[in-house]
């Protein structure tokens, strides 16, 4: 329980429920929510799909996370199949149980208002600029993802009737006074007594091994000896990165390239449009009627910007008189952009325009003529994509060659040294468990250790062991899987019966001490006093502290005694005497409070998912969809 507490107090799983908002947005990101056609799904939860889109973008950015932990050895890790298996598992029933929260809010009626939306949107850091909302930053974001105020709104909502039901589920947690002051005397606890060591090394010159003994002990401990199979390889490296070092572009190339792809360097007219948003609702026609009294009283001279932010119900857009800022064609709903794209002149202004969304009414505001980013400015942007070009070219036709050359004569590498002048390289005998980079993949090991290749020694195929590196092997020398002999091991097997035996003796002799401590007879046996000895005291053997604190409490008066085997061979007989509670820390107790808090919180939350999946539906169609894709 201590350590459950303590894990809880570090994990911030409670704050990432609470603030569900930030969650989705950082997990999957906000342009995983537009509305495409219909595609593969991963699972079925219900009846309701999670698609194979929003998925893919889990992984990602869980890959991308775990990346940033680990470093450079994820992408060790990553090479193993069953490590993305076990990602993508992960991934998938996360997702899974994201959607049976979302449904049992529904279920239960949540709702949330627009005022709440707008103040959780405002709270979302990744739209702040010194720690204050920005509302260009805002719109900038969704714009560059693809996304709608209006939109974004009702994922917000969403998210926010969720967040609802977790509130409800974890804060209803508490803990008493009482349970607070009696976890702090357990933590603070301290035990007195006593120990002593019985030396495995005082019986070790007693005992005598017979060869009937060493045999015995072999043959019930052969798969000890077990020898793993071996092979020694030869093998040509491509590798992508020693080509990009020989690659250079000539200022021709790059000014060439410029003038080919000038759409890429110079950007079109840019509109920036204000509009007043009335949403359908459950009555579109009195929505409808409502717009178009709006535009009445445009056409009357009313000010747009006033009208906007006393009618518009994008709240956001209103505040500021309704302006979108500047947009880009096929960043909006289509029947919106077909209305807005329409305007000529700064100020005109459309008529009662019908979208998904409500019905609106737009105004152009400014036009902002297009420009040409001068080659000077995107040299260097050049010249990487023109290597990064030329390095995948070169990497493919390197391939081709060398795949050809090995087949050809596949018995030699000499023609891949003489003609393409890579580098052929040899290993040591290893196994599948300690084969050098750049071998130490599957895709490598399983073709190597499968046998063909090694009845034949010729070359393999050319094998993709990353996005950048290829190999061909070829193996050169076999050590089959095998069995240390006993002659060869026999001085190690002799040396453990022998530790064995001693081992044998030391306990007997300390179930001696035991008897003599409860009969309070133990005389002439030096003991180590333990005093008010903490959990955490590392003046004595860990083994002797945590023995001690698993010790039941003694009657007054009444000692308790046990062994316990250390790890230098020894047993210890360790006595317990008395135990001292912990004191209670009035500083400390509002901490401990919160820890306790978190834990139940969890342990809530997990038995609520637990029930939700229990009584759900769930179809997981991971394996279909990937095999969609292919």
């Amino acid at each position: 329980m201590l350590e459950r507490i303590r894990e809880g107090s570090q994990s911030l799983w409670v704050k990432v429920f609470l603030v569900l908002i930030a969650l989705t947005f950082a997990l999957a990101g906000i342009g995983g929510y537009i509305a495409n056609q219909p595609e593969p799904s991963v699972a079925l939860v219900n009846g309701e799909e999670i698609t194979q889109a929003e998925f893919d973008r889990a992984v990602e950015n869980e890959r991308a996370r775990q990346q940033q932990q680990m470093g450079d050895f994820y992408d060790q890790m990553a090479r193993d199949p069953r490590f993305t298996q076990q990602l993508r598992t992960r991934v998938v029933n996360d997702l899974v149980n994201q959607k049976l929260l979302e449904q049992a809010a529904k279920g239960q009626g949540l709702r949330v208002s627009a005022a709440q939306v707008k103040a959780a949107i405002r709270d979302i850091s990744s739209f702040k600029v010194a720690g204050q909302f920005d509302n260009d930053l805002y719109l900038t974001t969704l714009r560059s993802l693809g996304y709608t105020p209006d939109g974004f709104a009702q994922v917000v909502r969403r998210d926010l009737v969720t967040q609802q039901l977790v509130q409800g589920i974890v804060s209803s947690e508490f803990v008493l006074p009482s349970e607070v002051d009696a976890t702090q005397q357990l933590i603070g606890q301290t035990r007195s007594g006593k120990y002593t060591e019985i030396a495995l090394a005082d019986y070790l010159a007693q005992v005598e091994v017979d060869e009937a003994a060493v045999e015995a002990w072999y043959n019930d401990n052969i798969q000890q000896f077990a020898v793993p199979e071996k092979v020694k390889l030869a093998y040509v490296l491509v590798d992508a990165g020693s080509i990009a070092e020989e690659i250079e572009i000539a200022d021709e190339e790059v000014q060439a390239y410029y003038e080919g792809n000038m759409s890429q360097y110079s950007t079109a007219p840019q509109y920036r449009f204000s509009h007043i948003l009335i949403e359908s609702g459950e009555d579109a026609a009195a929505a409808k009627a409502e717009a178009e009294a709006i535009l009445a009283d445009l056409e009357a001279g009313a000010d747009f910007a006033e009208l906007a932010q006393e009618k518009s119900d994008d709240v956001f857009s209103g505040e500021q008189g309704g302006d979108l800022d500047f947009i880009e064609k096929g960043t909006m709903d289509a029947d919106f952009e077909e209305a807005a794209f329409a305007l000529e002149n700064v100020g005109d202004t459309t008529g009662v325009v019908e979208t998904s969304f409500g019905y609106h009414i737009i105004k152009l505001t400014d036009i902002k003529e297009g420009s040409v980013t001068p080659l000077e400015e995107v040299r260097a942007e050049i010249i990487a994509d023109l290597q990064d070009d030329r390095v995948k070219q070169r990497y493919y036709e390197l391939q081709q060659q060398v795949s050809e050359l090995t087949f050809e004569i596949p018995d030699t590498f000499a023609p891949v040294t003489e003609d393409l002048g890579l580098q052929v390289q040899e290993t040591e005998f290893f196994s599948r468990n300690s084969a050098p980079a750049p071998l130490d993949s599957p895709a490598v090991l399983e073709p190597v250790f499968n046998g063909q290749l090694i009845r034949e020694q010729l070359n393999s195929e050319l094998i993709e062991v990353s996005d950048t590196e290829s190999v061909v092997v070829r193996v050169l020398g076999h050590e089959p899987a095998s069995t240390q002999s006993l002659d060869e091991v026999r001085a190690q097997v002799t040396e453990q019966v022998r530790r064995e035996r001693a081992q044998v003796m030391a306990e007997e002799r300390a179930a001696e001490v035991v008897a003599q401590l409860q009969a309070d007879e133990a005389t002439g046996i030096d003991f180590v006093a333990l005093d008010n000895v903490s959990r955490q005291a590392a003046a004595h053997p860990r083994a002797v502290v945590q023995k001690l604190f698993n010790l039941r409490a003694p009657a007054a008066g009444a000692v308790t005694v046990d062994t316990v085997n250390l790890s230098s061979g020894n047993v210890a007989v360790v006595a317990l005497t008395g135990v001292q509670a912990g004191t209670v820390d009035e500083a400390q107790s509002a901490q401990l409070q919160d820890q306790l808090v978190n834990s139940y919180m969890q342990e809530s939350y997990q038995a609520v998912v637990s029930a939700l999946r229990a009584d759900a539906e769930i179809e997981i169609l991971l394996n279909k969809a990937d095999e969609t894709q292919n």
